[in-house]
């Protein structure tokens, strides 16, 4: 098969990923979401549905920020990688060597025995959120809280369990501090964002709000979804703190490909990209969590924050970069992330490809959303591929087919999916179709009957 250019490959997906992502916003009552994809240096794909704000009709953009929250982890150990190439520090240090107050010299003590590296993999048997109750009533803690804490940290030793701790990262950028002797939020904007233009990405939530989403709870029947407030992490920036948008992510993990030349050396960049510990089930390097989407390797992490669930990733083989971000508390975003990573491996595969057996400009007049008693189908040329889908499914490849031309709107269903009329003719005929949107927004252009 001849080689695919990558970048022509999944620009192919545009129109159906658009389309997916706006039905699949619409149908699970998300109040908005941005999503976007890379390869190599190229975004390739950008796109928002729905509204930013919901009671000021505020629509959603590329450009809208997000509480990112948990994403924030992948920022601070990269500045600690910056620190450990410069040699004003060690993976392998004590975070008792930095801070004083963390731990004692007894050695049978557990915080004496943890390390920036067991901070950095979740490797390190701290609590996930100390005693605090940030996550109830936005009352997040002082430095003062977290040095009141210490003793109550451990609770495992370190490397026995992969256990995910926010107080973890929240020491991690306390050690960055003790480093660079200054605040963790100046640090990073130098070092990292200001370098790569990420002009939309802060440390901490941002005086400006004017472009930055609000946060809405789950939905649930018969219940209004009023919008959460918006509340700074303060010591805890490092872990959960930041905010940001869909271009601005995409150009961080591109940041991260191998080869790019940009925030680390590759052997920074490798290890940050490693196993560095792995749980029942999960797999952690530095920073990242190592995911297994569409059977490729990725560099990942997803964020959660009251009204926003986010997720991201890197993939070095191909060179992808894929962010969904939701305003949403059910927000499905690493569902919908895995679901375009499944669609960016079937054209990447060349499945798309070949010479097309009709005029292009019929399968694009067929494009669209058709419904029936039975089901709601999505129809759309991929590539040179006339493309059938159930767009109601996360996972856009379920009952995905790739019609076979025979003639004007005719055309067959291949043999592979035997309950679904395989060699049997589906053809297109003009009709009315009802609208399937959001009235509040922008609608998904319908498309005419598909009558099998």
């Amino acid at each position: 098969m001849p080689k695919v250019d990558a970048a022509e490959a999944l620009r192919s997906l545009t129109g159906f990923l658009d389309d997916w992502l706006a039905f699949q916003r619409w149908y699970r009552q998300v109040p908005g979401l941005s999503a976007g994809l890379a390869v190599g240096d190229e975004t390739v794909f950008v796109t928002a549905h729905g509204l930013a704000d919901v009671e000021r009709r505020v629509p959603m953009t590329p450009e809208t920020r997000f509480r990112v929250a948990s994403h924030s982890k992948v920022f601070t150990a990269t500045a600690v990688m910056q620190l450990v190439e410069q040699g004003r520090l060690r993976l392998d240090d004590r975070v008792a060597d930095h801070l004083g107050w963390f731990g004692t010299d007894d050695p049978n003590d557990d915080l004496a025995h943890v390390t920036v590296r067991h901070l950095l993999s979740h490797s390190s048997g701290l609590t996930r959120d100390g005693r605090t109750t940030h996550w109830f009533d936005d009352r997040f803690p002082s430095e003062e809280d977290l040095v009141e804490q210490v003793g109550s940290m451990p609770v495992y030793g370190a490397v026995e369990h992969l256990k995910y701790s926010n107080v973890g990262f929240t020491l991690a950028g306390q050690v960055v501090e003790a480093v660079t002797g200054r605040p963790y939020e100046a640090h990073v904007t130098e070092t990292l964002l200001e370098p790569l233009g990420l002009a939309a990405t802060t440390p901490d939530l941002p005086d400006d709000l004017t472009d930055h989403a609000r946060g809405y709870p789950r939905w649930l029947p018969d219940r209004e979804r009023p919008p959460f407030g918006h509340a700074r992490a303060r010591v805890m920036n490092s872990a959960t703190g930041f905010s940001s948008n869909v271009p601005d992510l995409l150009r961080w993990y591109q940041a991260h490909r191998f080869g790019s030349g940009e925030l680390l050396e590759d052997r920074s960049k490798r290890e940050m990209q490693r196993v560095q510990f792995e749980g029942e089930e999960a797999r952690w390097g530095l920073g990242f969590a190592i995911d297994k989407l569409a059977g490729m390797r990725f560099a990942a992490h997803g964020g959660g924050y009251p009204g926003f669930i986010t997720y991201s990733g890197a993939e070095q083989e191909h060179g992808l970069a894929i962010v969904v971000l939701t305003n949403a508390s059910d927000g499905p975003a690493r569902a919908l992330l895995e679901g375009i990573a499944k669609l960016a491996k079937r054209a990447l595969d060349g499945d798309f490809e070949g010479s097309p057996p009709f005029d292009p400009s019929v399968a694009d007049g067929l494009g669209g959303f058709y419904e029936h008693r039975w089901a709601i189908s999505q129809v759309a040329r991929v590539g040179s591929k006339l493309v059938v889908a159930d767009p109601v499914a996360q996972d856009p490849t379920v009952n995905f087919t790739v019609l076979e031309h025979v003639d004007g709107w005719s055309f067959r269903y291949p043999t592979t999916h035997p309950i679904e009329s395989p060699g049997e003719i589906v053809r297109f005929e003009p009709g009315e179709q009802p609208r399937m949107y959001d009235p509040a927004t922008p609608p998904v252009e319908r498309s005419d009957s598909l009558v099998p």
